[in-house]
């Protein structure tokens, strides 16, 4: 650029960025374009009572279908028990293991693959995540998906956790459906 002008090199190098951003006005005056196969409704999930364990946080994944996402920073392993009372996941405070025994686990349709490392106690336990957190799609938020629309307009969820004394705590919340417009 000289004396505030745009040389004639870069013009078109402007113009060109430009193209883009002016192409895009008339199909964005439009709207959106009908998409089939688009659902009536969605099922949201929300947390209702969380336990006061230390260094524990849970948040909910909005989606299509509902997950849980899990992070544990305690001194203290602490264990997610599955859909059937069995040892699912065990949080240690810097790592996520997974009992590869476990129904739950088995049943998990986003299930990532295990490096094949085994856990230190056993076989059956594997590391899953070299974090302190990990999500998940748990059934127990799907529970509504299944259910016939003359059904409650809510329902009720749980998810247990295990403490390394063996004391048990709950994460619980409740599903509802929403109509999409």
């Amino acid at each position: 650029m000289k004396n505030g002008r745009i040389s004639k090199g870069g013009l078109p190098l402007v113009l060109f960025g430009l193209l883009p951003l002016m192409d895009s006005a008339p199909a964005g005056a439009h709207g959106a374009p009908d998409a089939g196969g688009t659902p009536s409704e969605i099922v949201q999930a929300r947390i209702t009572k969380q336990p006061n364990i230390q260094g524990l946080n849970a948040m909910i994944l909005d989606a299509p279908r509902p997950g849980i996402l899990l992070s544990y920073r305690g001194d203290t392993p602490l264990t997610v028990l599955g859909t059937q009372d069995e040892a699912f996941l065990r949080f240690t405070g810097k790592t996520v293991m997974v009992n590869t025994d476990s129904p739950s686990w088995q049943a998990l349709p986003n299930a990532p693959a295990l490096s094949g490392a085994p856990g230190e106690e056993s076989d059956r336990w594997a590391t899953l995540s070299q974090s302190t957190s990990f999500g998940w799609l748990d059934p127990r938020l799907a529970a509504m998906e299944n259910m016939h629309h003359r059904e409650p307009e809510h329902q009720s969820w749980s998810i247990t956790l295990q403490t390394a004394s063996g004391e048990t705590a709950m994460i619980a919340g409740e599903l509802r459906r929403r109509t999409l417009p």
